[in-house]
């Protein structure tokens, strides 16, 4: 069996998807903000390795117990690989966690192992996110409580909807592009809005202002994140736009 482990690293599904509230509070307002990140679950890393690998060339090592001073362990993981005639393992760590430390602690560190591997590695572009907050709540929201020092007080959050480069591709428009359809893309903005501007940073900062403005942000250095949707966006953008002065005063473009 031929493995092709880059596909580890294709995006997952929004339902392989969880999200954590990292912090919460009272903004000056009085209203309820909340921030999560994003995450992949320890099942749907098993699933990709089954799809990818097949259920008998991936294992787990055993578990691992490290203590790093009195009271305070890390708890080693590895996800191994069968590679050709070899195993191949990448290992990785996390601490134990407050409601069943042993099955969560080796889940954690599974699913950074998996990281190691490209499994959800993508997700480490997503920012911490706002998610939306509410008083009242309803169907398809997640109740949760504000820190003490905070109040206490109750809330309910729903998760941010997940960008499209963050999720699988479902058509041609999805797909990444190459290197260089990215550098004439690129060459086309330079040649209309910067043709005399010879510094790198600003350069960069001008194009990425110009993309952002059009699809909004996303990690424009990584090669995976860009599709063809968002090259004929900002192309069309390019063709269509008049003012050479240019999208961002802080670049002297033309």
């Amino acid at each position: 069996m031929t493995i092709d482990l880059r596909k580890l690293a294709e995006p997952f599904p929004a339902g392989d998807i969880e999200w954590r509230i990292l912090r919460s509070g009272l903004n000056k307002k009085g209203d309820v903000f909340a921030m999560c990140l994003a995450y992949i679950t320890a099942r749907a890393i098993a699933n990709r390795l089954d799809e990818v690998c097949g259920p008998a060339n991936w294992k787990n090592t055993q578990l691992h117990v490290v203590e790093l001073r009195p009271g305070i362990v890390a708890m080693q993981v590895g996800i191994s690989i069968r590679v050709g005639d070899e195993w191949v393992t990448k290992f990785d760590t996390s601490e134990p966690t407050d409601i069943e430390p042993a099955k969560g602690g080796f889940s954690g560190a599974m699913k950074r192992a998996g990281a190691q591997w490209g499994i959800g590695r993508y997700l480490y572009h997503l920012s911490e996110t706002f998610a939306e907050t509410s008083e009242t709540g309803g169907k398809g929201w997640e109740y949760a409580r504000l820190p003490e020092k905070q109040g206490g007080g109750s809330y309910y959050w729903k998760p941010p909807v997940l960008p499209s480069w963050a999720l699988p591709m479902e058509s041609e428009t999805d797909k990444p592009v190459t290197k260089e359809k990215r550098a004439e893309l690129y060459f086309a903005w330079k040649t209309k809005f910067a043709a005399k501007e010879k510094g790198r940073d600003a350069l960069a900062a001008g194009f990425k202002s110009f993309v952002f403005s059009i699809v909004g942000e996303f990690p424009i250095d990584e090669p995976s994140c860009w599709t063809q949707q968002i090259v004929d966006d900002v192309r069309k953008r390019i063709e269509k736009t008049t003012d050479v002065n240019g999208p961002d005063s802080s670049v002297p473009f033309e």
